[in-house]
């Protein structure tokens, strides 16, 4: 539930609040989760999808490649995909490329970018950091990787623009945008 924007859209983070729902901002601690799954596997318990995130960002998680490979080799047969909401700021060439190994070939991922602009003006006012040169370096060097670890790699890829005031104006060229590039 940590985010490293301050989205207009996301009154926890654009506002700065300390607390979600009442509970402190925290990170889930590893061993946790791997208990959790055990109980899942355990109980026998099936669902359509795992998100990977809650309120922020999952990619802030420095063990998000060990989250997604707990689920990706327990899970198999017990969820259809995996999905991972992002801004894709943090997620480098390493850490994509991690996240692509983690998930290995069993359970497919879904990974979400919430881009919300075209240009790099709209993105500082809607998102509140001036980073989409990087974002956009970042998720082109994932759709190269995918591409050249060829079908075995079952990663899809959802570009997201939540059209509000400040970006509305932007909605007809992100998509050409995306379309040309994917």
């Amino acid at each position: 539930d940590h985010c490293n924007l301050s989205c207009r859209m996301c009154a926890p983070h654009h506002e700065g609040w300390e607390h979600v729902h009442a509970v402190p901002k925290g990170w889930l601690d590893v061993d946790l989760y791997r208990r959790i799954v055990d109980g899942l596997v355990r109980d026998d318990c099936r669902f359509d999808h795992i998100i990977f995130q809650w309120l922020g960002d999952p990619s802030l998680h420095s063990s998000l490649e060990a989250l997604i490979g707990i689920t990706a080799e327990r899970m198999v047969g017990r969820v259809d995909y995996l999905r991972v909401d992002t801004n894709a700021i943090v997620l480098t060439e390493p850490r994509m490329h991690g996240l692509l190994d983690a998930v290995g070939s069993g359970i497919p991922l879904l990974i979400v970018f919430t881009l919300d602009a075209h240009t790099p003006e709209t993105y500082q006012t809607v998102k509140g950091q001036d980073a989409l040169v990087r974002v956009r370096r970042h998720i082109r060097s994932l759709l190269r990787e995918r591409k050249a670890r060829g079908a075995a790699c079952q990663v899809n890829v959802q570009m997201q623009f939540v059209v509000q005031p400040e970006n509305a104006h932007e909605a007809g060229d992100f998509l050409t945008y995306w379309l040309d590039l994917l």
